[in-house]
């Protein structure tokens, strides 16, 4: 139902309530009084059910608002905290309507086939964790990595390997200053499974080579 037919539902209900109170009164026979008080508390629990339905759809609503508002101004904070980066190209700030992803390109947070962050990573890390000190956002962090082979003798087995120690640096990194608590943090790696572009030219692979943290208000 829409959200006018769920506003009407208990009105609807509760009129019909009333007609069943009428009949009842009008009838005056016990076997039809049976058959009404039977119907009649299936509607009041209808009506009820309905109406705290609403309620709980108006919360939803209010919550995920607040949610998108708090969104809005961290993705401005944090525009404003990395605008250095943002405009050397290394980090990108976007906002999908309640979460907030800083996209941080792999060639200004690691060595290649590393996975410990560079000193400027790290200080954007900084800069992060300060803007989410507050408030119970749950951060994501994912890596990514191109399609590329790992060189022979590398420390790390395959992309999967790298792309999930990179995003646990990340992490690491965030709370490292116990700005954020632990429990509001996850790293992931989906390793060369989600491209942004083709894997096939230079500048498609350094789009691919990433760090996503992901941001839920």
């Amino acid at each position: 139902p829409t959200d006018a037919e769920e506003k009407d539902l208990p009105q609807l209900l509760q009129q019909t309530m009333n007609a069943i109170e009428k009949a009842k009164s009008a009838a005056g026979k016990s076997d039809q009084e049976v058959l009404f008080g039977g119907l009649e508390g299936t509607l009041t629990q209808l009506a009820q059910s309905a109406a705290d339905a609403a309620a709980l759809s108006d919360s939803t609503k209010k919550s995920q608002a607040e949610a998108q508002a708090e969104a809005i101004k961290a993705e401005d904070e944090l525009k404003i905290a990395l605008k250095q980066e943002i405009g050397k190209g290394l980090v990108q700030v976007s906002r999908d309507k309640d979460k907030v992803i800083v996209t941080v390109g792999s060639g200004g947070a690691f060595r290649s086939g590393s996975a410990d962050l560079t000193e400027e990573a790290q200080s954007i890390m900084k800069r992060i964790a300060g803007t989410n000190s507050e408030g119970d956002s749950e951060i994501t962090v994912s890596g990514h990595t191109d399609d590329v082979p790992l060189i022979f003798g590398s420390r790390y087995r395959d992309n999967w390997d790298l792309a999930a120690a990179r995003s646990a640096s990340v992490v690491q990194s965030l709370s490292a200053d116990n700005l954020i608590k632990n429990k509001r943090l996850e790293a992931i790696s989906y390793g060369e499974s989600r491209p942004l572009e083709t894997n096939d030219t230079a500048a498609g692979r350094a789009k691919n080579r990433r760090i996503e943290i992901e941001i839920n208000y």
